[in-house]
């Protein structure tokens, strides 16, 4: 069976086209599932050390080829190049590393009762072929996330990353193959979510990885829960931020800037509603503003632009379509909204929306863009309640300058992944995941890679 055909445009640069890459055939990924199948059975067999020290190489040929992997991503998904080593690159590799130093203490096995006359252990063992389907967004990063665990515990991996990235792709694949890891360890297949995708995910697979749309992933689960197997969802966010009158105002703006408008705002736990005390509102509004007329919008190769395009012309169409909403139901613009004159691709200037109501589309679904709602508070109840006030549950953030305060808050909202003032969760130690319709399980840290695993007691007499 034949799939569509992948056109991979600039989207900074009027959406020239910049290259066609031929989908992979139900017969090819047909193959290399058989091959991660067999695979398996010897990687599994190797211990977590001898996994450590074979990825080591990987570790260092990406960390060799960082500038070209970040000059592809600003070409074909409109990351800025200077964001991008930042933000994708450098974010990606400290995870890499991350996984490498703590792996073996993380998989060691685990004595859970002991007596004088018995012992109990949980051992970690591969779980078998996973098949992964990851986004656009951060194409190294989930590139990491979604392979170096697998690999780490012992799994071996089909990987479909998305449509949007398949230049980026392509070069990391290349880079897997010069490092001589074993062969069909890690097996890359190229196409489109609704065709290639789908297949892959409805193939003899053992265990599904999905990060993207909410709608999506409710698909991806009933697929696995068809084949009764497990499945770990990263799904959508509409991450409330929580700002409290005590703040240092000026300490707080740039963290805005970065959680809401970073990547363009294209990111699952982005800061995507700000909700303010009253009492400083106009305050937080005017210096946010200020701020992003400090922001240059333009060429992701530019290594001055702040913020590139957004990643296609549907992508931008389906932003443009919820602002409208807002302004439609009384919302108010303090600054953007438009695309810029001058620029011609999907561009979308910084955007700033007051006179929020709870029917507008910015305040119920996912704004992936760069795109803030901004919500005021008289009290910290009615703070709870906005944030807890969505399908979603990824991410959050509060600024506080009473500690206490906030961490009381923290633990009364639904939400994953919560960070205080600048305490950053996006590390390879913490547990990440969702809450509500953001996803089903976890990953990173000790709990998350043991989730990718097979977990094994044995009771045994003394």
């Amino acid at each position: 069976m034949n799939f569509e055909k992948i056109i991979v445009i600039n989207p900074g640069d009027n959406y020239k086209i910049i290259a066609e890459i031929e989908a992979s055939t139900s017969q090819e990924i047909d193959q290399k599932i058989m091959l991660a199948h067999q695979v398996f059975k010897i990687w599994s067999q190797y211990s977590v050390h001898e996994r450590i020290k074979i990825l080591e190489k990987l570790f260092k040929a990406f960390d060799i080829q960082r500038h070209e992997i970040a000059k592809l991503i600003a070409i074909e998904m409109g990351m800025p190049i200077s964001v991008c080593s930042e933000i994708d690159i450098r974010v990606g590799l400290n995870y890499f590393q991350g996984y490498l130093d703590n792996a073996e203490v993380w998989l060691k096995q685990e004595i859970v009762f002991e007596n004088a006359t018995e012992r109990h252990t949980v051992f970690f063992e591969g779980l078998g072929v996973v098949a992964a389907s990851i986004p656009w967004n951060f194409p190294f990063t989930n590139f990491i996330w979604a392979v170096i665990p697998n690999l780490l515990v012992g799994n071996t991996i089909v990987l479909k990353h998305s449509e949007n990235c398949v230049l980026t792709t392509k070069l990391l694949e290349k880079i897997f193959l010069a490092s001589h890891i074993l062969e069909g360890v890690c097996n890359f297949v190229y196409g489109k979510g609704h065709d290639v995708g789908d297949y892959l995910i409805n193939s003899n697979v053992d265990m599904i990885w999905f990060t993207g749309s909410t709608q999506t992933g409710h698909h991806v689960y009933q697929v696995a829960a068809s084949k009764a197997i497990p499945v770990i969802l990263e799904l959508g966010g509409s991450a409330p931020g929580i700002i409290f009158e005590d703040v240092d105002i000026d300490k707080v703006i740039d963290l805005i800037y970065v959680y809401r408008f970073a990547n363009s705002g294209q990111s699952c736990d982005a800061l995507k509603r700000l909700i303010v005390h009253e009492s400083i509102f106009d305050k937080i509004v005017d210096k946010l503003q200020w701020l992003l007329s400090t922001k240059k919008v333009g060429s992701p190769l530019d290594i001055t632009t702040d913020l590139g395009p957004i990643v296609n012309k549907k992508q931008l169409e389906t932003i443009q379509a919820q602002v409208a909403d807002a302004i439609y139901k009384g919302g108010k613009i303090i600054c953007g909204g438009k695309q810029p004159e001058d620029l011609m691709g999907s561009y979308y200037e910084p955007t700033i929306i007051t006179n929020i109501s709870k029917s507008m589309k910015i305040y119920t679904e996912e704004v992936f863009g760069p795109v803030l709602a901004v919500l005021s508070f008289k009290t910290q109840q009615e703070a709870i309640d906005l944030a807890n006030d969505t399908i979603f549950g990824l991410g959050g953030y509060i600024f506080s300058s009473d500690k206490k305060r906030a961490f009381s808050v923290a633990q009364k909202l639904k939400t994953g992944n919560i960070g205080i003032n600048k305490a950053n969760y996006v590390i390879p130690q913490d547990v990440f995941g969702g809450y509500k319709k953001s996803g089903i399980g976890r990953e990173h840290g000790k709990i998350g890679i043991r989730s990718l695993c097979q977990m094994k007691l044995i009771a045994e007499e003394k």
